[in-house]
């Protein structure tokens, strides 16, 4: 079937649906207290498994992702990644035993999931290269949207039919959804521009290095900036992966209100993205993140631990979710300002390992003290403390980040009079 090309707004709706759908994983936590019940299984099992599905994501969503776009047309990307993350989804539903689970959650929608997410946004950044915050922050928005209206319905499916079936109906769901918009899913040409748009003239072009990839592994700030994003981003990969469970635990809600708590961790989250992004572009990046992993850290440590009643838990809760939508949110930014735009994407996913770290250890955390203690109440504080760590790591990355772009500023400036034979 051949693949006309459509007018952008309808690839952008496109890209931003089949991105969408991929964010059915933040509705995870719902499933964890049945599939516990069902199977007898621990909380650490049922935790590792979206702990893996992260890692997949962040090791497939960067460099096998911008492979495949380089190779075969979108759509036809889209329609396989898509495909496989549905039947992922189905095969879960059939899941006994917890090697299963991890294949088939953690390894099949994991990797299919990385795909699609990074073909989505480069769908939306490529077709707007005029409008590339709008693009991408109506996809991002809609994307963490997406479990309001979905964890409601998936613990309805779950408490009707229960957890196996559940997941086969998520993913029937997803592959038809796919199926469908998946066709509309074209990449522009490499030179595209709108019509009647002409590219700004970036007056700091000039001063501003393109790091490869292989040079910014080299600069200690990569790795300052990797370490910093694993332990800032635990808080949100365990409230992503455990919402419905920790407000269950915590504050005594009832499987519906407790899946609730994942739509509301989720506007949360998009008000954090559009909020401290735009923040962030006033009064710079690391001004934003201190404020973010600042409140996070004062949170766990002295408050979020005493959230025992629904609606204490539940303000606690906006505010941890607004503050981790800003983190994400600036991390990508953060990575073009002192990296370049050039290779911000292939940089960015290395970057993005930080992210598969919290996957680790955040869940790790969460599950074994609940293990242990039949409560998440320890967990808190100890999140607190990575995030005080991450404050140190943030203030020695900032002056290292301004001295980078200080001597690249002069390095171009140098070469520029040389050119000159000055």
């Amino acid at each position: 079937m051949a693949v006309k090309t459509r007018p952008r707004g309808v690839i952008l709706v496109a890209a931003m649906l089949c991105g969408t759908l991929t964010a059915s994983l933040n509705c995870y936590s719902i499933f964890q207290k049945p599939m516990m019940e069902m199977y007898g299984w621990s909380p650490q099992t049922v935790a590792f498994a979206y702990t893996l599905a992260i890692i997949m994501i962040g090791f497939t969503g960067g460099p096998v992702s911008g492979w495949l776009q380089r190779k075969f047309p979108a759509h036809k990307i889209m329609i396989i990644a898509g495909t496989i993350f549905g039947i992922g989804w189905i095969l879960t539903g059939f899941a006994t035993n917890e090697s299963m689970l991890f294949l088939t959650f953690g390894v099949i929608v994991g990797i299919a999931d990385g795909i699609i997410y990074n073909l989505s946004l480069a769908l939306t950044t490529r077709w707007y290269p005029d409008k590339r915050g709008m693009a991408n922050g109506i996809s991002l928005a809609c994307m963490a949207l997406w479990p309001l209206a979905t964890a409601p319905i998936g613990n309805m499916l779950v408490q009707s039919f229960g957890p196996n079936i559940a997941f086969m109906i998520v993913g029937a769901f997803s592959i038809v959804g796919f199926w469908v918009f998946a066709w509309f899913c074209v990449l522009p040409a490499a030179d595209y521009q709108p019509k009647g748009w002409t590219p700004p003239v970036d007056n700091d072009a000039k001063h501003r290095k393109n790091y490869t990839t292989v040079q910014m592994l080299k600069t200690p700030l990569y790795w300052i900036l990797v370490i910093f994003f694993g332990l800032t981003a635990c808080t949100g990969v365990f409230m992503l992966g455990t919402a419905s469970l920790v407000g269950q635990t915590q504050a005594g809600m009832d499987p519906a209100t407790g899946a609730l708590m994942v739509g509301i961790f989720a506007v949360a989250n998009a008000c954090g993205r559009l909020g401290f992004g735009s923040l962030s572009d006033k009064i710079g990046r690391f001004p934003t993140l201190f404020i973010c992993v600042g409140v996070t850290a004062v949170l766990h440590l002295f408050l979020y631990g005493n959230a025992d009643t629904i609606p204490l838990f539940i303000g606690e809760s906006v505010i941890l979710g607004m503050c981790f939508g800003g983190l994400m949110a600036i991390m990508p930014s953060l990575c073009g300002d002192i990296y370049g735009p050039a290779n911000m994407g292939q940089n960015f996913a290395f970057i993005f390992i930080g992210y598969s770290i919290a996957s680790v250890i955040g869940p790790m955390i969460s599950a074994n003290t609940l293990a242990a203690t039949g409560s998440y109440s320890t967990a808190f504080p100890m999140l607190g403390v990575l995030c005080c760590v991450g404050l140190v790591l943030l203030a020695i990355g900032m002056p290292l980040a301004k001295k980078m772009l200080a001597q690249d500023a002069a390095l171009a400036e140098k070469a520029a009079l040389e050119a000159k034979g000055e």
